[in-house]
């Protein structure tokens, strides 16, 4: 492996580490204010949510959602590089 080729490697591998990190922190949240609460059962009401288990449902993946979207745009990102490599090494 070339040395741009490593140093691409260990710089994808540390910022999946660190959006896991962070995913991580974003799901224990999730969990613990929105896993079977009952204290935002007014301000669901409120909102116009039909139950407060909707309420809780949708703030859970409101809060995870990012994580979700950037491994996402990740994985679309490789796989456009992996084309291009492809197309190039077509053309050789």
């Amino acid at each position: 492996m070339e040395q741009a080729e490593s140093d691409f490697t260990k710089d994808l591998l540390m910022l999946m580490l660190r959006e896991y990190e962070l995913f991580v922190d974003s799901f224990q949240f999730a969990c613990k204010n929105f896993k079977d609460n009952a204290e935002n059962a007014a301000l669901a009401q409120t909102m116009g949510f039909k139950s407060n288990k909707e309420y809780n449902e949708i703030m859970f993946l409101r809060e995870i959602t990012h994580t979700v979207n950037m491994f996402n745009d990740m994985d679309i990102k490789l796989k456009r590089k992996a084309e291009e490599v492809d197309l190039f090494s077509e053309e050789i």
